[in-house]
């Protein structure tokens, strides 16, 4: 594939009708994902995120009768695209044989755990829970 292919403006439908959907555009330009895995890879990302996100929400916000505001809709996005985001970042770490890219791979996973960190934080504002889920002893 070539690095300045064009990517097909799809529409990655949500498995659940009445929840938000995002773009393959969303995620090359918010998440500055590389164009050059493709469009249909870049929508397996998305799809695995839906049913990721969708799995940490209670059964309640899963159905039709739930009223999303505009924000609750905003954060769903977020939170969809920062782990399917997370998701590419798990299965293209930068390796090469050299040490240096040994550390760039060490480096991203500290960057899917940053990822991963952003969708806890809006399925918390999603749901009305804390941020913090550290109990003090």
């Amino acid at each position: 594939m070539l690095i300045n292919q064009q990517i097909n403006s799809e529409n990655v439908d949500n498995p659940l009708d009445f929840l938000p959907s995002v773009t393959v555009d969303d995620m090359i330009s918010l998440m500055r994902i590389d164009k050059t895995q493709g469009s249909e890879r870049i929508a397996e990302y998305i799809a695995h995120a839906y049913d990721v996100v969708n799995g940490y929400l209670p059964s309640k916000m899963l159905t039709e009768s739930y009223q999303q505001s505009e924000l609750w809709r905003r954060t769903y996005c977020r939170a969809v695209l920062h782990e399917a985001s997370a998701l590419f970042v798990d299965d293209y770490p930068d390796y090469d044989s050299t040490g240096a890219g040994s550390i760039r791979g060490d480096n991203e996973a500290s960057k899917s755990d940053k990822l991963r960190r952003i969708v806890q934080h809006c399925v918390a504002d999603m749901t009305g829970k804390p941020r913090n889920r550290i109990a003090l002893l």
